[in-house]
């Protein structure tokens, strides 16, 4: 019986050795909650009139799912807006719920955030090198912003 066990035993260390040995180790460039902040740009109802690639419900499911992770597991997190007062209006009430401190949120004076100045300070104040960004529309708050931070 001991000669089973102890032949078991050697089986089962054989078996955990050679998982560790060939296990990876996760890139230290992979996102964690800790090693970048979210920039939710122009989630807003006026805004997304004229989204056609996809159905306006899915936007909205698919941004409120990234603003409830990120508040999960408590990344911080900026929401701009452009104008919501005077054109834009409100923040989808998908963002919203989990963002009900208006101190997170940024109503910018241009359409490029990087190039507000509260937009700006804001995402420097969060001392992330590595920033999601989560636009509504790719051509103008991705892209500008994109530019402006790969020469931060």
């Amino acid at each position: 019986m001991k000669q089973i066990i102890l032949c078991i035993s050697l089986v089962i260390a054989i078996q955990i050795s050679s998982i560790n040995a060939i296990a990876q180790k996760p890139s230290v460039d992979l996102l964690t909650p800790s090693n970048h902040a979210l920039i939710l740009i122009d989630h807003e109802s006026q805004m997304a009139f004229p989204v056609v690639n996809i159905a306006i419900e899915s936007l909205r499911n698919n941004v409120g799912l990234i603003a409830g992770g990120s508040r999960i597991f408590k990344i911080p997190t900026l929401v701009t807006t452009v104008a919501e007062k005077s054109f834009s209006g409100p923040v989808f009430p998908e963002v919203s719920e989990f963002y009900t401190d208006k101190s997170r949120y940024i109503d910018r004076t241009t359409m490029n955030a990087w190039e507000d100045a509260n937009a700006y300070k804001a995402i420097k104040t969060f001392n992330k090198k590595k920033l999601v960004i989560a636009g509504l529309w790719t051509s103008v708050c991705i892209v500008g912003c994109h530019c402006k931070t790969y020469q931060w």
